[in-house]
């Protein structure tokens, strides 16, 4: 049977052109507006500081200029790492200016996780927040390469570094020289790093994505024909998502600035604060994850606030079931909510819609952006008939280049002719419009962020009372969200002869785990006891084995709700 490409109805981008990121975002070629370097480009949504887009630029150039003085060349690694911040956007525009890569890493990772980026990325540098200078103290021990201290730069105000890290420079305090132009990367430079975002993956700790100076021009350019269309002069966007994820990285971060448009920079998400922001600022357009959506629902807050500026706003990162949608839209009427879909390795976004479109159509993602192309894939291989599922296959210019130090991984990920299978299962109607219906990788998403179960069982099997286990994730309703949850074999040395026992062993087993590991990767669905994990023959783990048994237990609850 030949196979079933598709291709995007949408119109193409007028021009690809072959230049580095950084020259990209500051408008080498016709493809991207040269705005007044007066406009706003980042704003403070706590204390309402500005960087203009002059600003970024000089500020890219003098940290350019303090990097070629500590040594850091073209192509070597920062890491930065911290909350959403102007000297988080900065750090990132600086290293972009001097041809660094840029690995970002997650706020909330343990001392051994970001051990683990920072050694299989070779970060040379890193930027952080003053607040995680603990963390990285403690993870000092598990690197493998000398962070002298001027290599250790804190993402604050002179004025408000701590009295006790003196010994660290702020950002501004390593400033260079201006540098008179940026690094430029031209013909096969295109295609060297970038980013390195690092995604969980089914088996092991996360792994480096890496995306390159072409997948990320491709990226926003596809971006800005297909997604809600954004007007410099008329639109604010909410920028709380975190930037070391690739969706909050791309689409929030980085997208706005193509179009002129400022982003409100939050830290997190904080309902107070957000809903303060939308008011003051007047956002018109924000880019959220399903559990947002639950905790805008339930609150008693947003009636005390004017969010008439709101016209849209798209989730990611998650399904979002049409129920929910259908909630947000009568409660929220004046706001209409849009999906997108992509993963990390596509730098990220493959699939969306605008305000415009999606009428009559929640639960679906949208349709092919510009420069892919699909197919839909049964499980022997062969392309699904017309309006059937299959998994996702897609390739691209803002497909990565593959896993970094990890060619194994790459090849099992990517299938002849340049096709990456992405693991979920889709349908395709007879528009173009396409929806997420199963998930043939094991990974769990909660609240947008990825969990591999086989990182948390690699953990818990140190647990001197653990004999086996098996992770796997279960639905919550009422964060609209996966949780991970722990079926665990213990050991005869456990005692756990009762029900008390058992409950307080799962407890003390749960607590153990959130000392490892950050907060998204605790087990919030529980800890199960079980006298035995279901295996194959070849000893790989029966996870839909262990879904079939927490479909009973949820079923059981149910039933037991019902009599009560």
């Amino acid at each position: 049977m030949p196979e079933i490409v598709y291709g995007s109805d949408y119109r193409s981008p007028d021009i690809l052109p072959e230049c580095g990121f950084f020259d990209y975002l500051f408008g080498a070629g016709p493809a991207l507006q040269k705005f007044d370097k007066s406009l706003p480009a980042y704003i403070d949504g706590l204390d309402g500081r500005v960087l203009t887009r002059g600003d970024v630029e000089d500020s890219s150039l003098r940290i350019m200029g303090g990097l070629r003085a500590l040594g850091i060349r073209r192509n070597d690694v920062a890491c930065v790492w911290g909350l959403n911040s102007l000297e988080w956007a900065r750090a990132m525009y600086g290293c972009l200016a001097a041809g660094v890569t840029v690995s970002p890493a997650n706020y909330a990772y343990a001392a051994h996780e970001i051990a683990h980026q920072l050694n299989d990325s070779g970060a040379g540098i890193i930027f952080l927040d003053p607040a995680l200078v603990p963390v990285f103290e403690r993870a000092r021990k598990e690197i493998k390469r000398p962070f002298p201290n001027e290599r250790v730069v804190l993402l604050c105000k002179p004025d408000r570094k701590p009295k006790e890290l003196a010994q660290y420079k702020a950002l501004e305090e390593m400033l260079g020289e201006r540098v008179p132009e940026p690094e430029h990367f031209t013909g096969s430079q295109i295609r060297d790093v970038a980013i390195l975002c690092y995604s969980s993956g089914t088996t092991g700790l996360p792994k480096g994505v890496m995306t390159t100076q072409n997948n990320m021009t491709s990226q926003l350019q596809a971006l800005n024909v297909g997604c809600e269309p954004l007007e410099s002069g008329r639109d604010t966007v909410l920028g709380i998502l975190p930037y070391s994820h690739i969706y909050g990285l791309t689409i929030v971060f980085f997208q706005p600035w193509t179009v002129g448009v400022p982003l409100v920079v939050l830290p997190r998400f904080e309902e107070i604060s957000v809903l303060t922001a939308i008011q003051k600022y007047k956002i018109t357009h924000g880019l959220i994850v399903p559990p947002i959506i639950i905790i805008l629902l339930n609150s008693s807050n947003v009636d005390n606030y004017d969010l008439s500026s709101v016209r849209t706003l798209m989730v990611g990162a998650a399904p979002t079931s049409p129920e929910l949608s259908e909630a947000f839209s009568r409660r929220f009427p004046r706001i209409t909510l849009t999906q997108g879909y992509g993963m990390t390795e596509c730098s990220p976004t493959t699939h969306i819609c605008t305000g415009a479109e999606v009428t009559g159509r929640a639960g679906w993602i949208g349709r092919l952006l510009p420069t892919f192309q699909a197919r839909l894939v049964m499980e022997d291989g062969e392309d699904a008939p017309h309006g059937e599922r299959g998994e996702l296959w897609v390739r691209g210019p803002s497909v990565m280049k593959g896993y970094h130090n990890n060619p194994e991984a790459t090849e099992k990920t990517m299938a002849p002719g340049g096709w990456y299978k992405t693991g979920d299962v889709l349908i395709r109607d007879e528009h173009g419009w396409y929806k997420v219906v199963d998930r043939v990788k094991e990974l769990i998403k909660y609240k947008g962020f990825q969990v591999a179960p086989a990182e948390l069982e690699g953990l818990l099997l140190q647990h001197d009372k653990v004999a086996d286990v098996g992770v796997i994730g279960v639905w919550d309703e009422s964060q609209a969200t996966e949780l991970p949850r722990a079926y665990v074999v213990a050991k005869p040395t456990a005692d756990i002869k009762n029900g008390a026992a058992r409950d307080a062993f799962s407890a003390e087993v749960a607590a153990w785990l959130a000392e490892q590991v950050a907060p998204h990767k605790r087990l919030r669905g529980g800890v199960a006891v079980v006298e035995a994990i279901p295996k194959s023959p070849s000893g790989k783990i029966l996870r839909k084995d262990l879904r079939v048994r927490a479909q009973a237990e949820r079923d059981a609850e149910t039933q037991l709700r019902a009599k009560v």
